[in-house]
């Protein structure tokens, strides 16, 4: 009997990663199983080629990217003839794809399993009421894990890109041969999209100058800590390439892959880095892996500081301390950054 399956998770760049996992739980590709992805454009680079995938469906979110679109877009994977959806994002979206998938089921008597991911929304808040109080066996599941189970697997797949390495076509010539010079090296990133989860740029900067390890910068155009950590890399003539806005998922991927070690803030590179098998030293402010998306690889380590207000949400916008506000960051010290950063590269 033949399955036809569709995964939906759109967004973001992290939590599309993560789901990942769920594809390392299904079997490749053949004549009696296709997998589907329907995934927001932007990040539809990031599978593209996966050797589970028989195809990617894009959806643009920006423009025209409204209700109409995304139910003309549910009309044609209705007609793809899918026999089970797996929604790995649960959301108002996805919840109106089950609606119309549903009702079009039952008018047409056809069958179609689906499965959607839990949000374990009540182990998230009493985590953040409770904080370190709140017991561990209440904790959320790690999302890696839901996913992987919610597609038949144990828990135990994890995310590989390592297809996006093969893949990666656009590495400027420059970085090529910076990398050829400078085989050892780490990739950084001091940015993110949300003002509470960065650490300071000058606590990167003092990291990295004590660690003497050469650098990769990465990052957007936008991301003006990335910039700046180029700039007084510069200025202090400490051998880095500054790979700002240069490249694509597959490049990216490529340079994780070829790194030590991936250091910077809580970020979708984080988990990039080690979907590819790069350890990942990833600096926890506001959030802490315990809410389901920590480091998985052995050797990655999550950096932080023990503090009773912490977690207070997923992104770090409701610091509600009077004084001394996003203290998580601003007393997270070089020092001991420099410290688990060398305790990872001197590893055995």
């Amino acid at each position: 009997m033949s399955n036809k399956r569709l995964i939906i998770r759109l967004s973001s760049l992290g939590d599309v990663i993560l789901a990942t996992s769920a594809l390392s739980a299904l079997p490749p590709p053949s004549q009696s199983e296709e997998t589907h992805w329907v995934v927001a454009r932007e990040y539809a680079g990031l599978i593209k080629g996966h050797p589970r995938l028989t195809k990617v469906w894009e959806f643009d979110r920006s423009k025209g990217g409204g209700i109409l679109a995304w139910l003309s877009l549910c009309e044609k994977l209705w007609k793809e003839g899918f026999t089970e959806v797996l929604d790995l994002h649960s959301t108002l979206r996805s919840m109106m794809a089950r609606i119309y998938f549903l009702s079009r089921a039952k008018m047409s008597k056809r069958e179609i399993q689906w499965k959607t991911i839990s949000k374990e929304r009540w182990k998230l808040t009493g985590l953040f009421a409770a904080k370190r109080f709140w017991p561990e066996s209440l904790r959320p599941t790690p999302l890696v894990v839901r996913f992987a189970k919610l597609a038949g697997g144990t828990g135990a797949e994890r995310p590989d890109l390592r297809h996006l390495v093969n893949a990666a076509r656009g590495i400027p010539p420059e970085l090529k041969a910076w990398v050829s010079a400078q085989p050892e090296y780490l990739c950084v990133m001091p940015s993110s999209k949300w003002d509470g989860k960065k650490w300071n740029v000058r606590g990167f900067y003092e990291v990295l100058i004590k660690t003497g390890v050469p650098v990769i910068v990465l990052g957007d155009k936008s991301d003006r800590e990335s910039v700046l950590l180029a700039k007084l890399l510069g200025q202090a003539q400490f051998p880095h390439f500054s790979s700002i806005g240069k490249l694509g998922f597959g490049e990216l991927a490529s340079i994780l892959a070829g790194a030590r070690a991936y250091f910077g803030n809580d970020t979708g590179l984080a988990h990039l880095a080690e979907a590819v098998g790069t350890g990942a030293i990833t600096l926890f402010g506001p959030t802490i892996p315990e809410m389901g998306f920590g480091p998985w690889r052995p050797e990655s380590r999550a950096v932080s500081l023990p503090m009773w207000c912490r977690p207070c949400g997923k992104d770090g916008r409701y610091c509600f301390r009077v004084k001394n506000r996003y203290a998580c960051q601003s007393e997270l010290k070089p020092t001991l950054v420099a410290r688990e950063l060398q305790g990872f590269l001197t590893r055995g």
